[in-house]
C-alpha cells in the first residue's frame, strides 16, 4: 500500500499533466499555416477547421479478388500462368532435395543434406498490367505474385520450416504504347505504333523473378511449350560437374532410380501412377526458364565466396487430367560453386523436385 505522501505526489503529478493538457488544447496549432494551408497533419486543428489529413486507402486490393481467377480479360493476359493461380500442395514424401553443402572437416570439403520434403505454394495476379515503354511500343507484363514454403519430412527437422521464398511469375505481350491519363499539357499525343508490332520474342516470353532471404535475387527467362498429353520428363544428374571421381562417392550407385543422382525420379513416379487410377494426362505447359537466357543472379558477398550461385533453371509442367484437376511438377537446378578447403572449387548442382495439386 502507498503511503499518504506517496499519494499527495501522484495527486500533484496528476494535477501538472492536466494542467499542460489544457495549455496545449488552448495554444494555436504548431504549423505555418501559410505555408501549409490545406495540408495540414495535425488532427482537431482549430486553424484548419474541419479538413482532415489525408490517409491513404490502403483497402484498395494489391491482389486481384479471388487470385484473379474470374477475370475473362485477366485470365486471358496471363496466358500459360492463369493456371497457376490458387494454392498448391505436395504430399509428405513426395518432394526430394540434393543439397551439397560446404563443410571443412568433410573428407573432400562437403557434404550432403538429401531429404524428402513437403510444401505449400500460393500463385495471386497482380491487379492491372506492368507497361515498359519503348517511346513508340511497349511491353507489358502481367503478373502473378508467389510465396513457397518447405518443410522437411522427416529426421530431426521433421515438419520444420527451413525454406521459404517469394517472387514473381510474369507473361510479356507486346502492344502500341499508350499514354491515358498520364498525359499532360501541352498534351503531346501518342506515337503512331509501328505496323505491324514487334512481337515478343517468344524465348524470352516467361520470366521467374525469385527473392531468397539466403541473400540472393534471380531473374530468369524462357518460353512455354504445349505438349499434347503427358511430358515426357527426362533424367538430370546432381553428380558434380569435372570433379574427382571420389566425389561421386556418397551419392551412392549412378543409376536413374536413385533419387541422390536424379531427383526428377519422383516427378517420373508420380506420373506412373496415375493410369492406375485410370487417369490420364489430357494436355501440358511446359515454362522453361534459364539465367542463362538474358537473366541474372545477385548473390551477397559472403555466399559469392563460399558456395556461390552461377545459374538457375526452372522446368515447370502443368498438367491438365482426365478427372478435371491440375497438377503442378517441377524441377529446379541451382548451380553451386563451392570453393573447398585444398583451394579447388567445383560446380555442384543442387536440384529439387516436387509434384503438387491444387487444393483451392
Amino acid at each position: 500500500m502507498k503511503s499518504e505522501n506517496e499519494i499527495e505526489q501522484l495527486q500533484v503529478d496528476i494535477e501538472q499533466l492536466s494542467s499542460a493538457i489544457d495549455r496545449l488544447q488552448a495554444s494555436s496549432c504548431p504549423v505555418s499555416h501559410a505555408v501549409q494551408k490545406c495540408h495540414c497533419p495535425v488532427s482537431k486543428c482549430s486553424s484548419c477547421g474541419p479538413v482532415s489529413p489525408f490517409v491513404p486507402d490502403y483497402n484498395i486490393p494489391l491482389l486481384a479478388p479471388g487470385g484473379g481467377d474470374h477475370n475473362p480479360t485477366m485470365l486471358n493476359n496471363l496466358g500459360p500462368l492463369a493456371g497457376l493461380i490458387g494454392t498448391w500442395v505436395s504430399p509428405k514424401t513426395n518432394g526430394f532435395n540434393v543439397m551439397p553443402l560446404p563443410q571443412a572437416t568433410a573428407p573432400n570439403g562437403f557434404i550432403l543434406k538429401n531429404v524428402f520434403y513437403y510444401e505449400v505454394m500460393t500463385f495471386s495476379a497482380l491487379q492491372g498490367k506492368v507497361a515498359n515503354r519503348g517511346g513508340v511500343d511497349e511491353q507489358d507484363s502481367y503478373t502473378l505474385f508467389y510465396e513457397q514454403r518447405v518443410f522437411f519430412s522427416d529426421g530431426v527437422q521433421a515438419n520444420t520450416l527451413v525454406h521459404a521464398e517469394n517472387g514473381a511469375w510474369l507473361n510479356l505481350i507486346t502492344g502500341p504504347q499508350g499514354q491515358g491519363p498520364l498525359d499532360t499539357q501541352p498534351y503531346i499525343p501518342s506515337p503512331p505504333a509501328p505496323d505491324p508490332i514487334p512481337p515478343q520474342n517468344p524465348a524470352r516470353q516467361i520470366i521467374k523473378q525469385v527473392s531468397v532471404p539466403h541473400g540472393n535475387s534471380i531473374l530468369a527467362m524462357g518460353d512455354v511449350t504445349v505438349i499434347h498429353g503427358a511430358p515426357d520428363i527426362p533424367n538430370v544428374s546432381t553428380l558434380p560437374i569435372d570433379a574427382p571421381a571420389a566425389f561421386n562417392v556418397p551419392y551412392g550407385t549412378d543409376i536413374p532410380s536413385n533419387p541422390n543422382i536424379n531427383p526428377n525420379i519422383v516427378l517420373q513416379d508420380a506420373l506412373a501412377v496415375l493410369p492406375q487410377q485410370g487417369i490420364r494426362v489430357l494436355r501440358t505447359h511446359k515454362l522453361n526458364v534459364d539465367t542463362a537466357n538474358n537473366g541474372g543472379i545477385t548473390n551477397n558477398p559472403f555466399i559469392a565466396e563460399h558456395n556461390n550461385v552461377t545459374q538457375f533453371t526452372h522446368t515447370v509442367w502443368l498438367e491438365e487430367l482426365s478427372n478435371g484437376q491440375l497438377m503442378l511438377q517441377y524441377s529446379q537446378n541451382i548451380s553451386l560453386r563451392l570453393h573447398l578447403v585444398d583451394g579447388q572449387s567445383y560446380v555442384f548442382p543442387h536440384i529439387t523436385a516436387n509434384t503438387l495439386s491444387k487444393i483451392q
